[in-house]
C-alpha cells in the first residue's frame, strides 16, 4: 500500500488550516464592522439624547379623563410622545399621542413631536379611575417623567 508522502500531508493539512482561517477571519471581520456599526448607532442616539427632557405636571383626573400639561424641558426635538397609564392591579395601558389641531389626542401611531422648550395640553380618556401612575414616554427611551397618584389631582 501507498500512502501520502508526509510532504503531500503537510501541505494539505497547511492548506486546510489557511482556507478554514480565511472563513472564520472573514466572519470575525463582518461581525465586527455590525457590532461597531450598532454601539456607534446607539452612543449618537445616547449622546444626542443627553440634550433632552420631558415634564408632567397639572395632571388632574376627572369623569374617566387625564388631563395636564406635557413639557419639553431640553434644547432638542422629542418625538413618538406616549403616555403610559399604570393601574393598582399592576395592569398598564400606554396611548399614543397626536397632534389634533390645538389638541393633544389618542392614536394608533404616536406622531406627536415637541419642540425643545415646547409644552402641549393633554386630555385622554383612560376609562379606568384605579391609576397609580402616569408616565410621559419619548423617543429617547432614557427621557421620560412620571406622576404618581398622590401627585394628581381630582374634580
Amino acid at each position: 500500500m501507498k500512502g501520502l508522502s508526509p510532504l503531500i500531508a503537510t501541505l494539505l493539512l497547511i492548506a486546510f488550516t489557511v482556507g478554514v482561517g480565511s472563513l472564520i477571519s472573514v466572519w470575525i471581520t463582518g461581525f465586527t464592522q455590525t457590532q461597531t456599526k450598532t454601539v456607534s448607532d446607539q452612543a449618537s442616539t445616547d449622546i444626542i439624547c443627553s440634550y433632552g427632557g420631558i415634564s408632567l405636571s397639572n395632571i388632574q383626573y376627572c369623569s374617566n379623563r387625564v388631563s395636564g400639561k406635557i413639557t419639553n424641558t431640553g434644547s432638542i426635538t422629542l418625538g413618538s410622545l406616549s403616555l403610559q397609564i399604570l393601574f393598582t392591579n399592576s395592569s398598564n395601558q400606554k396611548y399614543s399621542l397626536c397632534s389634533s389641531g390645538n389638541t393633544v389626542v389618542s392614536c394608533t401611531t404616536a406622531n406627536l413631536t415637541l419642540l425643545a422648550r415646547e409644552q402641549t395640553n393633554f386630555n385622554i380618556t383612560i376609562g379606568n379611575s384605579n391609576y397609580d401612575l402616569v408616565r410621559i414616554l419619548t423617543n429617547c427611551t432614557s427621557k421620560y417623567d412620571e406622576i404618581g397618584s398622590s401627585g394628581i389631582t381630582t374634580c
